[in-house]
């Protein structure tokens, strides 16, 4: 079996255990434990005190020559040794983790500093961040530079440096707040992730734009010199109201650039309805005196109508 379904099991078990108890264990310090440290530095003599010391990240399902194979397993150690070239230095995103943390606590009354558990993984890229109330694993090994995975896309590549981690932190902590609209238009599609990036700049302020919108410079450049004719595009079109699930992929989903199904496409940043939603929330912001909890509750198509969104570019 691969490390990967392992983990998926692990975090299964631990997620029920977790949750359980996540009203008792209330932790006010930053928490961080280097796992992948830990396990790569046990032998076949010392695992089994690892294994005491976290039961809940070793399944009984796999028996001891399972985790000793692991130990000793080339690939894996290549990863790990690449890991700890790249995050020699864990300090300055420990900084920027405690400051999302803290801004949680000042927008999110009921949120508290979680249990962080750095990991190799080898997570799908989906899962290189999970956070579940009073945990939250990182998969280092997700964020080692684009170069050291030259068999994805390149787009999905890009966004695997550490220059994105704290960011996909923070989105991974705000998507847990944001309840998904019955709506299923584009529009509100779009605000649904404009709330997700805006709340996650209001916790990470440090991050750029394009990191937080996975994408590059010179794309969200582009957009940003185009937006009143992708805006007008979308309207002329009739696509905001529409609830054609091909629109989503087109303009929401993961991709190297957006489907305008144009000659323009390539110079697009891909998932562009999220960076509109973005700009559709932060305009109802500014114009609109209300509180992050006002805005996750609020209808996305209110939004939209109080946001006096209008692109003069």
């Amino acid at each position: 079996m691969s490390y990967f379904k392992i983990y998926k099991v692990i975090l299964f078990v631990f997620l029920l255990n977790t949750l359980a108890c996540s009203q008792i264990h209330k932790k006010a310090s930053l928490d961080i434990i280097r796992f992948e440290k830990e396990f790569f530095n046990s032998n076949e003599q010392s695992l089994p005190e690892l294994i005491n010391k976290y039961p809940f990240l070793f399944p009984k399902e796999y028996p001891m020559s399972t985790w000793n194979q692991f130990l000793k397993d080339s690939v894996k150690l290549e990863i790990y040794n690449e890991t700890m070239q790249v995050f020699k230095d864990f300090k300055p995103i420990a900084k920027e983790i405690e400051l999302i943390f803290n801004n949680s606590k000042s927008l999110f009354p009921k949120f508290f500093s979680p249990k962080v558990f750095t990991l190799n993984s080898q997570s799908e890229y989906s899962d290189r961040i999970i956070y579940a109330d009073s945990l939250l694993f990182i998969s280092l090994d997700s964020y080692l530079g684009k170069n050291y995975y030259p068999e994805l896309p390149n787009y999905i590549s890009h966004k695997m440096s550490k220059e994105f981690l704290s960011t996909d932190l923070a989105i991974s902590i705000v998507s847990s707040y944001i309840v998904k609209d019955p709506n299923r238009t584009l529009l509100s599609e779009m605000i649904y992730h404009g709330k997700i990036l805006f709340i996650s700049r209001l916790l990470f302020p440090e991050g750029q734009d394009y990191i937080l919108f996975h994408s590059s410079e010179e794309k969200i450049k582009w957009a940003s010199v185009n937006e009143k004719n992708i805006w007008a595009f979308f309207s002329e079109k009739e696509y905001l109201f529409n609830t054609s699930q091909d629109l989503s992929l087109r303009f929401i989903s993961s991709a190297p650039y957006s489907k305008f199904n144009l000659d323009i496409d390539k110079d697009s940043p891909g998932s562009i309805g999220k960076w509109i939603g973005f700009n559709i929330v932060s305009s109802y912001m500014k114009y609109n005196k209300v509180s992050i909890e006002e805005l996750i509750k609020t209808n996305n198509y209110k939004i939209y109508k109080k946001s006096k969104y209008k692109p003069k570019k």
